[in-house]
């Protein structure tokens, strides 16, 4: 049985007597990788403080572990708690190794040498990141990614329960953002921690989450991703576009008309990016279609023609006449 790690009940925040979110009742168990999702000022920010302490609630309690929070004291809550922002402000002239090593402060007064036991912990961290090769880089050297990968094992190395990551992969690339998803995934069950993210990558956190707190209308809803996707339409509501859900093509998009319809034979990734190159052009994809785009592996064929590029084939169906909306002749 999992042990909850957070617990809010009945909390609402806010600033002064204005309530921006109200009568939470959620909870983070141990080993869970919780996403936070909502618009542009729903509450996202102002609930963590809370839960950190920065900011005090405006009703109920929260939790760490069975303790209320407003009987921790700071350093308590940063043993309990460790913290990731989504950059540094000022990016220090130190090794990797010493910001890692930063994450036991809250055990000192004055971090001045560092134990055997704490040394072996820090290279412990920086092998389970990934980062063993940066231990003696300066961190003001190293790319974004990298540093943000420093950033979660100075938290690591703080050897607390919870871990809050505010917008991790906010400033990285496609690669780097899908790299830190699968870590928290890999972290959870390595290192028996718990992670709470707040980030507008709702694909990825519908993906690699285990649940779903949703902010929205001074609402806090929670449940499993899929759940949460179909419940509150978070993938149209984040979007700025008017998505709807496309049956034949499993997939989000937005609402089209089609001028021609045509099939695809093939279920290689080239294949995957024909039908969406033919989507994208107003060509709906049917398997039931009266004409097909052979595809295998390497190769697109089609009336006997051999295509090199997607955008060759694309082109001639758009401008070959033969194939109406319908399909037929």
């Amino acid at each position: 049985m999992k042990n909850t790690i957070l617990k809010l009940e009945d909390v609402s925040v806010g600033y002064g007597s204005k309530e921006i979110v109200s009568a939470i009742n959620a909870t983070i168990n141990s080993n869970e990788l919780v996403a936070v999702l909502g618009k542009n000022g729903a509450g996202k920010s102002t609930l963590i403080n809370s839960i950190l302490g920065f900011q005090k609630t405006l009703n109920g309690e929260i939790y760490l572990e069975n303790n209320s929070i407003k009987k921790l004291s700071s350093q308590e809550i940063a043993q309990q708690i460790a913290v990731v922002l989504p950059r540094l402000s000022i990016v220090p002239k130190i090794k990797v190794s010493e910001l890692v090593a930063m994450g036991r402060l809250p055990y000192h007064k004055v971090l001045k040498k560092i134990s055997i036991e704490e040394q072996n912990l820090i290279d412990e961290v920086l092998e389970l990141v990934g980062i063993s090769n940066l231990a003696n880089q300066f961190v003001n050297e190293i790319s974004e990614g990298q540093l943000q990968l420093v950033m979660i094992a100075r938290a690591l190395c703080q050897d607390a329960k919870l871990v809050i990551l505010d917008e991790p992969t906010s400033n990285l690339d496609l690669a780097n953002q899908y790299r830190i998803f699968n870590l928290l995934n890999e972290l959870k069950l390595k290192t028996d921690k718990s992670f709470l993210m707040i980030t507008h990558e709702a694909d990825f956190a519908l993906e690699k989450a285990d649940k779903i707190w949703w902010i929205e209308n001074g609402n806090l809803f929670e449940n499993i991703p899929e759940q949460m996707a179909f419940e509150h339409q978070i993938i149209q509501k984040l979007s700025n576009q008017n998505l709807t859900y496309d049956e034949k093509n499993n997939r989000f998009s937005t609402q089209k008309s089609f001028s021609k319809t045509i099939g695809v034979k093939g279920n290689s990734e080239l294949a995957f990016w024909v039908k969406n190159a033919l989507i994208r052009n107003g060509i709906s994809v049917e398997n039931n279609a009266e004409n097909h785009i052979e595809i295998t592996e390497n190769n697109i064929i089609f009336e006997g023609i051999k295509f090199e590029t997607i955008e060759e084939i694309v082109n001639f169906v758009q401008h070959y006449e033969k194939y109406n909306c319908n399909g037929s002749e």
